[in-house]
């Protein structure tokens, strides 16, 4: 599959890896969709190496180890399909597609407990804290997470704002932001096209660049924080549990950055949910 193909290689670089990571990779590169569910001792027997080397080849290329791999290559392989592959390729849900999904997200929030980086989250809350405005870029139904950030940042006195529009729309609000202000990309699987390019436009303009994704990209790639989120679903709709659980992480951290600015934040704006009778007090 040849954008497996050339991710390899560029994660590469020009080295030249041993003859056993090369084999490793070979088993990547010749069949993804297989490799991306594999073990670290299922790829290594597949090349004919040991599972050492499979750990190895993950490091050449810049992971920690195996499992971290293979869930950035599971991403950027369904990445490359379309909604009705997606379809085919997951099949019949077994026992039911409701109970499928609901069991898949929660292998996705298990998987996303034990690999999200808290530091990471830490930092991006005191990123969007000391911004005077952020800007969330989100498409489609990635744009929850985003609404959910934008909506409780909002609550607690920070300038955070969705956007989902795009072309021009979008360039205008840009434009209006300041140096040192923050836009944070929030979008999985198959991002659309304008994103990468209005991502780059913003580093040009001496803005802040987050994201939350589920794979690396260029967006990652230009972004001082990444917040990668599992996102695979069991039909032809990703999983965006993930990226919403972070989101929430996001919310708490910023809370905490300067509780008297919450406090205050949410005593003004229960006061005025009060003045205007707008919560249903049963």
């Amino acid at each position: 599959m040849l954008q497996i193909d050339e991710w390899l290689g560029s994660m590469i670089l020009g080295r030249k890896p041993s003859a056993g990571i090369n084999a490793v990779l070979n088993v990547v590169r010749q069949d993804p969709a297989a490799a991306s569910f594999m073990s670290a001792h299922h790829v290594a027997e597949r090349a004919n190496v040991n599972a050492a080397t499979a750990v190895r080849a993950a490091q050449f290329i810049g992971f920690s180890g195996w499992s971290a791999m293979k869930a950035e290559l599971r991403h950027r392989y369904l990445a490359t399909m379309t909604a009705e592959k997606l379809l085919d390729e997951h099949g019949g849900a077994a026992p039911g597609p409701a109970r499928s999904t609901l069991a898949n997200d929660a292998d996705n929030l298990r998987t996303l407990q034990g690999t999200a980086p808290e530091e990471g989250i830490s930092r991006l809350a005191a990123m969007i804290a000391g911004a005077q405005r952020t800007l969330v870029i989100a498409t489609g139904s990635y744009a929850a997470a985003g609404y959910q950030l934008a909506h409780v940042g909002q609550m607690i006195g920070h300038d955070i704002e969705l956007h989902t529009s795009t072309g021009t729309g979008l360039v205008n609000r840009i434009r209006l932001l300041q140096e040192g202000d923050c836009v944070l990309s929030c979008n999985l699987w198959r991002s659309s096209k304008f994103v990468p390019e209005i991502v780059r436009l913003c580093v040009d303009r001496g803005l802040r660049i987050a994201a939350i994704a589920d794979r690396q990209t260029s967006i990652t790639d230009l972004a001082e924080e990444t917040i990668l989120v599992p996102s695979e679903g069991v039909s032809f709709v990703p999983s965006i549990v993930g990226a919403v659980s972070v989101v929430q992480a996001l919310l708490a951290e910023l809370a905490a950055v300067d509780p008297a600015r919450t406090t205050a934040a949410l005593h003004d704006i229960e006061g005025m949910w009060s003045a205007l009778d707008l919560v249903d007090p049963a």
